[in-house]
This record gives structure tokens, C-alpha cells and sequence, in this order.
């Protein structure tokens, strides 16, 4: 029996389907010869920290840094009956297949459970990046051997390892160090998550700090032997009244230039005119496909990957977890075909229909082509959708019939003109051939840094088509007008916009050198990653959505105060992810990698704990950390030891400090009925009475007797 373990259930049909003849039967598809089998993503976890030591359970400073010396998985509680059917079938299997997801997550899902069974036989891999039965059987005569995507998995197990280790050790550090310090609730560090709220925190606070100033532009009405033009005014470098961005903010300034220049006589020093060409947008990745969504839809960076993989799971778009928007050359041969079946579709008949499947634009090059292409429809007609879905689709879709489209053609015009000893600049397009553009908005130049809104003069002068002027021609100005401009702050971040900024953090960046190294890299997160992190940090209350916007929540920004550098910068993070990506590529070892991670790990506590490990406030009894806690009463604070309960000494709140101590109630005599531990005597709102020794685990209670012993006739 060939025994194939397809990543979900989706995946496990599509592959039965594919080998034909199928029978359903308990957590398996039996076709003949071969059985399916599926996970439900990853059916195995990471042991918890208690889970190696039970005193972990308690988060003390003196058990971190926490560092397994080997690491343990353990069945995920909602998939241990699928796992269990999972092992029988192993036992019968002659050889097994790998069907994972076609991705680094998806080699390590089916992988460890191999290694969970301690699976010795024969194991091949089967890569399926789309479901349509076509690419389904072009797989399954593709299978090749398991052992090859060993450095997929390594590269897996180190950002799940290392992702636990820092997430562990600094969210307990953190956490610690907050109730130290009279702050309550868990602290939640991570080695993406924090770098992303970094970026929105800072966006924010400028934000926040912006002060508007005004400037002036000035713009010209000029007029030429062949026709009128605007121009706008170029300040020179000792150009007075200027502002340290080398706006114009003085008025009196931009008065004097226009009363000057109004009227007055000037020519033409410099004619440029290029023939350009600007290629269709190329096809959607995951972040691409979440920006323009956000931006249109308003969806979350969650709605659009489970929306781009219900998509895939019917079968009518590629695998989405891709962060690459190029196409292998060896798939333009089906373009006429999934044209065609585009051309029927409502909304796209006359962009695929009208579309030239012989043209193949620049987004056909293999040697582009990452661990995945770009999303593309596969060709299969689509059938009940939301509208979600439906838009998605279209989205996608679109971007793919663009591909068999025409470049845009232009003519990029510039004139450079003197007029009573100012400059001024006149800029144009001219279409030549709209190409693609007559269906299609341009897409925005990712290459720019983002956050700031265009300002004016920054407006887009390419309507205007310039006359035809050739260096020395005469211009008069026939009229000069003076734009009261504000600065205006950056924008804040979308989730679509925050995607895209943690694909390409380098524009955050300023420093040269790692601007250019983080430029070659991934960003922080993958395209699979980055949507739940986004979620994660809603969740936990550190960033919140504002309409469109995404922002930092007060406990967000106080996350980032409390943040060491080395955790929270971009630069680190991304250099990591660079790790993991030799590490897939065979480049680096996953054991040289984690080593690393278990040298820094001590030093990086220190900096959240401080170098000497010390509690902020002791316990006057034990030496133990003190914890601020809440009282019973709303605004009531109190102070515990963290040994409880082995040590119940608590202190009085002393303006965000311990008070006085309390005095610790002294075992009595008695013992409780109900565990066998000793009581002590406590004082309530009733009175006195007697409490079990182990609370809270026993909560058995006694009132106090005449005779000054506890009442066991009943309780209190």
C-alpha cells in the first residue's frame, strides 16, 4: 500500500480524485492500491514549557532562560483521533507520499508526523502549487524523493524552535518584569510580532508629534508659438525663504516671484522627450493581492488569505502562500485555454476575451520563479461564490489577462524654461499606444517609500501634453498663481499597506548599509505568517482597527517603551528570515542556527530583566519577586509573593510600591478535613475563622468554635 498524507482535507480529494476510483473510509480515501490520508495542518505542537519540567507552570525569573534539550511534540487536542488513524495506516503502508502544501510549513507538517510514528520506509513528495485536475495529474506523475525538500523542513523546524524560544523566554521575561514594576496581565513578546507593532507605534507617534506648516507653490500659465503649457516654479540653492525641506514658506517670497515674473518674457533652456514603455502589473502574490484588497474592499490581511485559499481549494486559483508575481515559462502553453474559460465569466469578457494569448510579457521568466509563482486562475470555471470570493477572483483574474496586453507606450516630455531670472519646469506625457492602460488603473510604484501623501507641487503634471518647443524658443507668462499648500503627516497604515511595509521593511530603515541588505531579503514574517500576526497583535490588544486604518493601542506603545532594541528592530528579524531561507536552500544547517539562538538567548533576557536578574521589589520573607496585583475592590492594589503559594506574605500598595508587610497567618494544630492540610486562622468580613492551608487548591473553610477550635459540625 502507497500511503499519501495530504496537509488537509481539500488537498487529500483533489489527490483522490486524481488517482480515481476512490472510496471513502474512516479518515481516509482508499483508491485502489493507494490510500489518503489528511492532517488538519499541523496535528502535532510544540510542548508547552510545563511539559519538560511541571514547576515551569510557574513563570519565576530563575527558571529562564527555559531551553530544551530535546525538543518534544504532542498531539494537537482536536486532531489526536485523525493521528490516531494516521499511525494504524502507517503500520500497513509499503511507502508513503509527502502531500503537504507546496511550501516550507507544509514539508515539516507531514514530516514530523513520520517522525511522531518513527516511520523507517520509502518516502516521496508530491508538489502540488494548484488543484485542477490537470495539475493534479501532472504532479502525480511528477513524485520525486522526500529526502530532497530535507532542507524545507529544517528550515521549518528552525522558525517554529527559535520562535519558541524567544517567544517563551521573552514574553515570561517581559511579563515578570511588568508585574515587578506594578503592571498586570502577560506581556506577549515575539520576534515578528514586536518588530510589526514597532512600525505602527512609530508610524503613529509621528504621526501624532506632526505639526502642519504652509508653503507656496507656484504655477505658471505659459504661452508658446504651439500652444499653452503650465510650468512650475524651481527654487535655486540660495534661494531665500525656503523651509529645511526645500519647500518655499515665505510669502512675501512667492509674492515678489509672481509680481515679477507675470507678464514677463522668457525662454525655453532645455526640451527633453523619451519614448518609454510601461508593462501591464504584474501578476498578484499574496501581500500584492492583500494590499489592493484592503484598499478596494476594505478586507483584513485574514479575509483575503482565507478567501485566496477557499479560492484554491475549489480549485480555481493557484496555491496563494506566495510572495513571487512571476510565471514559469513552461505554463504559457495553457494560457488560451484558461483565457478562454475567462472570457465567460461575468465581468471579465471583454478584458480576456479581447486578450492576445500569444503575447507573453515580462512576467513569464523561470528564473524568477521562487518556491512559488504568482497567483493565476487555473482555468476551471467558477461556480457558486460570495461575493468575496467573487471580487477576489475578479482581482485575480484580471491581473493575469493583462498579461496579453500591450505595453503602454509614451512620450515622457520635459521643458526646463528662464524667465526674469527664475527656473521653472514643465512636465508631460503623451500617450502613444494605452495598451493595457485602457482596462486598467496604473498600479502604484512600490519601489517609492510609502507614508507620506503626494503634495503639491508634487501634482502629477503627465495630463498635460507639451507643445512641440525646441531649445531657445521664446515663452511669455500669461498669468502666475500662488498655491497655499500644508504639509501633511504620513499615513497611517492599513493592513494592506502594513503587509506590504513587512514585505519590504528596508524602506523603514535608515541606515545605508542595512537598507541595502534588507532590500535583497523577505522582510519580517512570510506571506503565510503575516496575516495571523496581524491577528495575533489585534487579540492581544496592541494595535486596533480604525475604519481602514490599523493602529497602536496605549499597551501597545508601552509594549515598545519596554521592548529592547534587539527585539524590536526590523533589522534583526529580517536578517533572521534570511537565515531560514539558507537554511531551505541548503545553505546553512538548522543545528548552527538554533546554537546561535540558545548563545544570544541569555544576553537578550538580561537586557528585558536588567544585567543582574534582580526583582524590582523582594519578598521580606523569602527574597522572592514581589507582584503588584489587583485587589478585590475596583482600583485596590496589593502585593503578593510570587513563591505563592509556598509563601503567602503580601504587602499594602504604597503608590505603585510595597507597602507593609502582612503578617503570615502561622499553621494551627487542626487540620482540614477535606485534604489534610493545615489550617490556619484568618481574619474575614464575619470575623474569624479558620481556611485551609492550601488555598486556593482547597477551599474548605470552618467556623470558629466557643472553645477557640474550628467548628467541623459545618462549614463557614
Amino acid at each position: 500500500m502507497r500511503l499519501f498524507i495530504a496537509e488537509k482535507p481539500s488537498l487529500a480529494r483533489a489527490i483522490a480524485e486524481g488517482l480515481g476510483k476512490g472510496g471513502k473510509d474512516a479518515g481516509c480515501i482508499r483508491c485502489g492500491s493507494d490510500v489518503v490520508t489528511w492532517c488538519f495542518g499541523h496535528v502535532l505542537k510544540q510542548c508547552d514549557p510545563e511539559d519538560y519540567k511541571p514547576e515551569y507552570e510557574s513563570w519565576r525569573r530563575e527558571y529562564l532562560p527555559i531551553i530544551p534539550a530535546t525538543w518534544r511534540n504532542k498531539a494537537q487536542p482536536d486532531a489526536a483521533a485523525q493521528l490516531k488513524i494516521i499511525g494504524k495506516l502507517l503500520k500497513e503502508a509499503k511507502s508513503v507520499v509527502n502531500a503537504g502544501d507546496p511550501d516550507r510549513e507544509g514539508q515539516l507538517l507531514v514530516d514530523e508526523v513520520l517522525e511522531h510514528f518513527a516511520y523507517k520506509g520509502p518516502v516521496a513528495r508530491i508538489w502540488l502549487a494548484s488543484l485542477d485536475d490537470r495539475s493534479v495529474r501532472k504532479a502525480l506523475d511528477s513524485i520525486t524523493d522526500n529526502a530532497a525538500y530535507a532542507p524545507l523542513r529544517d528550515a521549518a523546524r528552525a522558525r517554529s524552535q527559535a520562535d519558541w524560544l524567544i517567544g517563551i523566554n521573552a514574553t515570561r521575561a517581559m511579563t515578570i518584569a511588568g508585574r515587578e514594576t506594578g503592571r498586570s496581565g502577560v506581556l506577549s513578546l515575539g520576534r515578528v510580532q514586536t518588530p510589526t507593532l514597532a512600525l505602527v507605534v512609530a508610524r503613529d507617534r509621528e504621526i501624532a508629534a506632526f505639526r502642519p506648516a504652509d508653503y507656496f507653490v507656484l504655477r505658471a500659465s505659459l504661452g508658446h508659438d504651439a500652444g499653452s503649457f503650465a510650468a512650475t516654479w524651481l527654487p535655486g540653492e540660495t534661494q531665500v525663504g525656503l523651509d529645511n525641506s526645500g519647500r518655499l514658506a515665505d510669502a512675501a517670497v512667492a509674492s515678489a516671484i509672481a509680481g515679477r515674473i507675470k507678464g514677463a518674457n522668457g525662454v525655453i533652456t532645455a526640451v527633453t522627450r523619451e519614448n518609454k514603455t510601461k508593462p501591464a502589473p504584474l501578476p498578484h502574490c499574496l501581500s500584492s493581492l492583500q494590499k489592493e484588497a484592503s484598499s478596494k474592499f476594505g478586507l483584513t490581511a485574514k479575509q483575503v488569505l482565507d478567501t485566496a485559499q477557499s479560492l484554491y481549494e475549489k480549485k480555481l486559483t493557484t496555491y496563494p502562500r506566495t510572495d513571487c508575481r512571476y510565471l514559469p515559462e513552461e505554463q504559457f502553453d495553457a494560457a488560451g485555454q484558461i483565457l478562454a474559460t475567462l472570457s465567460s465569466v461575468p465581468g471579465l469578457e471583454q478584458v480576456a476575451g479581447k486578450a492576445d494569448a500569444k503575447l507573453k510579457s515580462a512576467a513569464w521568466n523561470t528564473k524568477k520563479i521562487t518556491a512559488h509563482h504568482a497567483i493565476i486562475p487555473t482555468g476551471e470555471v467558477p461556480g457558486n461564490l460570495t461575493s468575496t470570493e467573487s471580487g477576489l477572483f475578479l482581482m485575480i483574474a484580471l491581473a493575469y489577462s493583462l498579461q496579453f496586453y500591450p505595453a503602454m507606450r509614451y512620450e515622457a516630455q520635459k521643458i526646463v524654461l528662464a524667465i526674469a531670472d527664475t527656473q521653472w519646469e514643465a512636465r508631460g506625457r503623451l500617450i502613444l499606444e494605452a495598451g493595457w492602460s485602457k482596462l486598467a488603473a496604473e498600479e502604484e510604484d512600490g519601489s517609492k517609500e510609502d507614508g507620506n501623501p503626494k503634495e503639491a507641487g508634487g501634482e502629477d503634471e503627465a495630463a498635460q501634453a507639451l507643445p512641440s518647443a525646441v531649445q531657445g524658443d521664446a515663452v511669455r507668462c500669461l498669468d502666475v498663481e500662488t498655491l497655499k499648500k500644508k504639509t501633511t503627516p504620513p499615513l497611517r497604515f492599513t493592513e494592506g499597506t502594513l503587509i506590504e511595509g513587512m514585505a519590504n521593511v528596508h524602506r523603514f530603515v535608515t541606515d545605508a548599509a542595512a537598507k541595502s541588505v534588507l532590500r535583497e531579503n523577505e522582510g519580517i514574517g512570510t506571506e503565510a505568517t503575516r496575516a495571523s500576526i496581524l491577528e495575533t497583535l489585534k487579540k492581544r490588544g496592541y494595535l486596533k482597527a480604525d475604519k481602514k486604518a490599523i493602529v497602536s493601542t496605549q499597551l501597545g506603545q508601552e509594549i515598545i517603551d519596554l521592548t529592547p532594541l534587539a527585539l524590536k528592530d526590523p533589522v534583526t528579524t529580517a536578517t533572521w528570515e534570511s537565515k531560514l531561507t539558507d537554511i531551505s536552500q541548503g545553505k546553512a544547517t538548522l543545528s548552527a542556527f538554533m546554537a546561535e539562538q540558545v548563545r544570544v538567548l541569555p544576553d537578550l533576557l538580561a537586557l528585558i530583566l536588567g544585567p543582574d536578574k534582580k526583582p524590582a521589589h523582594t519578598c521580606p520573607d523569602c527574597g522572592q519577586a514581589l507582584y503588584r496585583r489587583p485587589g478585590k475592590k475596583s482600583g485596590e492594589w496589593f502585593w503578593g509573593c510570587s513563591g505563592y503559594p509556598g509563601c503567602t506574605v503580601t504587602c499594602s500598595d504604597d503608590n505603585g510600591k510595597p507597602g507593609a508587610a502582612k503578617k503570615k497567618p502561622e499553621l494551627s494544630q487542626y487540620s482540614c478535613k477535606a485534604c489534610g492540610k493545615a489550617l490556619v486562622q484568618r481574619s474575614g468580613p464575619k470575623g474569624e475563622f479558620f481556611g485551609c492551608s492550601a488555598y486556593p487548591k482547597c477551599r474548605q473553610t470552618y467556623q470558629l468554635g466557643q472553645d477557640g477550635a474550628p467548628d467541623f459540625g459545618g462549614k463557614k
